[in-house]
């Protein structure tokens, strides 16, 4: 088994002592985590020279960081003004995440099904981020609702068409759309099958519980509470896949660990 693992949270530790990001990486690095998602949950906060004191901290401290750009992304809304903005959020989240030296940036990239517009869009988003010098993967996150974009298909449609853009696997969003979906070995295997067809490595997953009710997701849950992280162990660990895992559990770092515990425990 080759594969690297790395276990990390999405956000600032609940036990960090002191305030900031840089707090909270040196916290991660302290309790044995080694990865952080940066939040950008209702804006795009950091300005870039924060961004690279932080990356210094990172690397010292040898965490790996992503950014997740805020959730009112919407690249399908009726809204022409709320499509420009979703544009610019996603500019402006890949810019500080190219300061940061962040591996990936997360989106949650729209609410219709409509692949052509999604993928048009990321298209104009990238060539701009290309001419300024800027390569950072945009991570199309897989969604909890079955009636709205995000499936594993739908990303990977978005993949083939739009160059510059990856998929982030959130399974418990996965298992809340396919309505409690990921049982066992062979359902997850599956889903790493699919993506396969146009990814084979190399994988920004995003892992909690979950509650869910008609194929849509309702709230985040601690482990234990929906797909079985012991299962997705044994099957990243048997593919020997390279992942950066971000715990999304309201308990955070505290499963963090359990995650980090059940690889080490397979691993022997």
């Amino acid at each position: 088994m080759t594969g690297k693992i790395q276990i990390g949270i999405a956000g600032i530790p609940h036990g960090t002592k002191g305030k900031g990001t840089d707090a909270g990486i040196r916290h991660l690095h302290e309790i044995g985590l080694d990865a952080m998602e940066i939040q950008f949950g209702r804006n795009v906060y950091m300005s870039a020279d924060s961004a690279r004191k932080i990356a210094s901290v990172a690397e010292k401290e040898g965490v790996d960081l992503s950014v997740h750009a805020p959730y009112y992304v919407n690249l399908t809304s009726k809204s022409e003004k709320t499509r420009e903005k979703s544009r610019e959020w996603i500019l402006m989240s890949a810019r500080i995440a190219n300061a940061l030296d962040a591996s990936m940036v997360t989106i949650h990239a729209a609410r219709e099904v409509d692949i052509d517009t999604v993928a048009e869009s990321f298209k104009d988003i990238t060539k701009i981020l290309k001419d300024e010098g800027i390569s950072v993967p945009l991570g199309v996150e897989t969604m909890g609702d079955q009636g709205e974009f995000g499936s594993v298909s739908d990303v990977l449609e978005v993949m083939k068409k739009a160059k510059g853009t990856d998929i982030v696997l959130d399974f418990a969003h996965i298992h809340a759309r396919t309505n409690g979906g990921l049982k066992t070995a062979e359902d997850f295997t599956a889903v790493f099958d699919h993506v396969a067809k146009v990814k084979k490595n190399n994988y920004h997953i995003h892992f909690s519980g979950i509650e869910y009710k008609n194929s849509k997701e309702v709230r985040h849950l601690p482990l234990g509470n929906g797909p079985d992280f012991s299962v997705l162990s044994k099957v990243l660990l048997e593919r020997d896949c390279d992942a950066m895992i971000i715990c999304e559990s309201p308990l955070l770092e505290e499963d963090g660990l359990k995650m980090k515990q059940m690889i080490e425990s397979i691993q022997g």
